[in-house]
C-alpha cells in the first residue's frame, strides 16, 4: 500500500514537468481495471479510497505520462551524446588536416648544432605535436645549452585553440599569447584542466644529470616566484624533491641525447631519458601539480622564459592553426 501510494504521488507530481501532459491525458484511453475485493484489517473506507484512486482515469493518465517521460528523455540524451561525439571527431579531423598542411616537414631544425626534431612523439599511446622549437642559452654570451621542443597532445590541440580564441577575441592571437599577462592567464588555465604539454630537451654538448637537475629546480623556483597566479604561499619542497630524485644518479648525457618530460591526463609529469634516441628509460614521475605547472610555465609564458625563441615559435604555430581554421 505504501509503495503504491508513493508511486501515485510521484506520477501526479511528474505531470508539472511535462509540457505535453494535457494533450497526452486527453488522447490516452485509460484501461478500466475491475475492482478486486481484498481482505484487510484496515477499514473499508480506506480500501475503497485506494481502489478509487487506482482505477481513476486521471491516475491512469499520470502513469502513462510517466512511462513516456522515462522512455523519451534517455533516448534524447543518447542522441545528444552521439551528436557531440560526432562534432568532436569532425573537429579533430579538421585540426589534423590543418597540422599536416601547415607543417608538412617530418623534421624541424633548431638554430644550433643538434639533430632536427621530429614533428610528433608518442608517450604511452598519446601522440604529441611539436608546435614550438628553440634553444636554451645562458650568460650574456648566449651560450647554447640545449635545444627544446614544446609539444601538445594531439587530442588537446582543439582545447588549446578554443582557449586562445576566447581570450584573444578579435585581437591578434600571436600578440595575446606573447603578452606576459594574457599569456600566463591562458597557459595557467590550460595547465589546470589539464591540457597535456610535453618538453623534448636535447643537449648541445655533453652534460650530466646533475646539471640538468639544478637547471630544472632553478626554473621551478623562478617560475613560482614570478608567476603570481601559481600562488605566493606554494610549498614546492615535496615536488622539487621528487624532481631532484629523478636525476640523482651520476649519469652523463651525451650531445643529442633525449629527455622527454610529458604531462599525463592527471597532470603529472613523466620523465623519459634516451641516450641518442635508443634504450629509452623511464626515470620516474613528478606528482606535485604546482611544480609541474611551474616548470611548464617557465617554457610557455612570462618575460623570463627558458627559451624565448621556442615561445615565439609556439605562438606562431597556434596563430597559424587558428587562421587556417577560419
Amino acid at each position: 500500500m505504501a509503495s503504491s501510494r508513493w508511486f501515485l504521488n510521484f506520477s501526479r507530481s511528474l505531470r508539472w514537468y511535462c509540457p505535453i501532459y494535457g494533450r497526452i491525458s486527453r488522447t490516452i484511453h485509460p484501461v478500466q481495471v475491475q475492482p478486486v475485493s481484498y481482505s484487510s484489517s484496515r477499514s473499508n473506507s480506506s480500501s475503497r479510497t485506494f481502489r478509487q484512486n487506482f482505477i481513476s482515469p486521471r491516475s491512469q493518465s499520470n502513469v502513462s505520462v510517466s512511462a513516456i517521460f522515462c522512455i523519451v528523455v534517455p533516448i534524447i540524451y543518447y542522441k545528444w551524446v552521439l551528436s557531440q561525439r560526432r562534432i568532436e571527431q569532425e573537429s579533430a579531423i579538421a585540426v589534423d588536416t590543418q597540422f599536416a598542411v601547415l607543417f608538412p616537414d617530418e623534421a624541424w631544425k633548431p638554430e644550433t648544432s643538434v639533430d632536427p626534431f621530429i614533428r610528433t612523439v608518442t608517450v604511452d599511446g598519446t601522440e604529441y605535436w611539436l608546435l614550438g622549437l628553440g634553444v636554451r642559452t645562458v650568460s650574456f654570451l648566449k651560450l647554447h645549452v640545449y635545444a627544446v621542443g614544446i609539444y601538445v597532445a594531439k587530442d588537446d590541440v582543439p582545447e588549446l585553440m578554443k582557449k586562445v580564441k576566447n581570450i584573444s577575441g578579435e585581437l591578434d592571437a600571436r600578440s595575446v599569447i606573447l603578452d606576459n599577462n594574457s599569456g600566463i592567464e591562458i597557459f595557467d588555465a590550460l595547465l589546470h584542466q589539464p591540457v597535456r604539454f610535453a618538453l623534448r630537451i636535447v643537449p648541445v654538448r655533453n652534460t650530466d644529470f646533475a646539471h640538468l637537475r639544478d637547471g630544472f629546480v632553478r626554473s621551478v623556483m623562478a617560475s613560482i616566484k614570478s608567476h603570481h597566479s601559481i600562488g605566493d604561499d606554494v610549498d614546492a619542497s615535496e615536488g622539487t624533491n621528487q624532481l631532484r630524485s629523478l636525476f640523482s644518479r651520476k649519469l652523463s648525457v651525451p650531445k643529442n641525447g633525449e629527455l622527454i618530460m610529458a604531462m599525463t591526463k592527471s597532470g603529472e609529469l613523466k620523465c623519459i631519458y634516451s641516450p641518442k634516441r635508443k634504450d629509452a628509460e623511464v626515470l620516474g614521475t613528478v606528482t606535485d601539480r604546482n611544480v609541474v605547472n611551474a616548470l611548464m610555465l617557465h617554457y610557455l609564458a612570462g618575460p623570463k622564459a627558458a627559451s624565448e625563441e621556442a615561445r615565439i615559435a609556439f605562438a606562431d604555430s597556434v596563430a597559424d592553426l587558428l587562421e587556417a581554421k577560419q
